[in-house]
């Protein structure tokens, strides 16, 4: 376990955490969910420094400026001193995790790690939609129709939107993480995210963690674990 030193990201708002006692070091950068800040990762980010791995964490609004500010955060990380720039990569959770699916397509990374982020946007609306009014489901289900409106009305903006249009181009391992208790993004867009990967010839696995709800709230250890497990097996750490 790693010592770290907690300081602002330079030109974004949010934090680094970097690994005191070493070298180099690999470099990460980790993005929160929808409607967060990351501040709400930070046990996550933690677990990940501890591990003696160098950790960006910015702050975005949604998927469109997450893309930008990533790969941003990632270009700045590769640039930072001691930073192995073959042992780079992006984790999300949630939105995150779609984000990070979406910006390693922008910008080359050794790996990915997506904590139950949604890929095909028109099956997840059609998912939340049929919540009861006053659900956080039923929320973001009327805010994507406010912004872009149904799958019917809008069928090329949700195809555009979805991170398994542009499967192909993901670069590096995928780890795909996603709680068995998740009623916000069905398992299946993680199995079909899993699926098209393969059939593209990248690397990926699926691993659920049973009792974790979409945020991994009091699960964070376990989170960080299994990251981490496949981390070692790919001789990032």
């Amino acid at each position: 376990m790693y010592g770290f030193i907690k300081t602002k990201l330079q030109g974004m708002v949010g934090y680094a955490l970097i690994p005191e006692g070493l070298e180099t070091y690999p470099g990460l950068v980790a993005l929160h969910a929808f409607n967060q800040t990351p501040e709400a990762i930070y046990e996550i980010a933690k677990g990940f420094a501890e591990a003696g791995i160098l950790v960006f964490a910015p702050r975005y609004t949604d998927a469109s400026d997450g893309v930008v500010i990533s790969v941003n955060a990632l270009r700045n990380l590769k640039a930072f001193k001691g930073v192995d720039q073959s042992r780079v990569g992006v984790f999300g959770i949630s939105l995150g995790g779609t984000v990070a699916l979406l910006a390693s397509t922008q910008e080359p990374v050794n790996f990915v790690i997506d904590v139950g982020g949604w890929v095909d946007l028109a099956d997840l609306y059609n998912h939340l939609s049929k919540f009861p009014a006053g659900t956080p489901q039923k929320y973001i289900a009327e805010l994507v129709k406010s912004t872009i409106g149904t799958p019917e009305e809008n069928a090329e903006i949700y195809t555009l939107s979805s991170p398994i249009t542009y499967v192909e181009k993901v670069t590096g391992k995928v780890l795909i993480i996603h709680g068995g208790k998740d009623t916000m993004v069905p398992l299946t867009q993680s199995q079909k995210l899993l699926e098209k990967l393969r059939e593209h010839n990248i690397e990926a696995k699926l691993e659920v963690i049973e009792d974790a709800d979409y945020l991994f709230a009091g699960k964070e250890k376990e989170l960080v674990r299994v990251s981490l497990e496949f981390l070692k097996t790919h001789k990032i750490i």
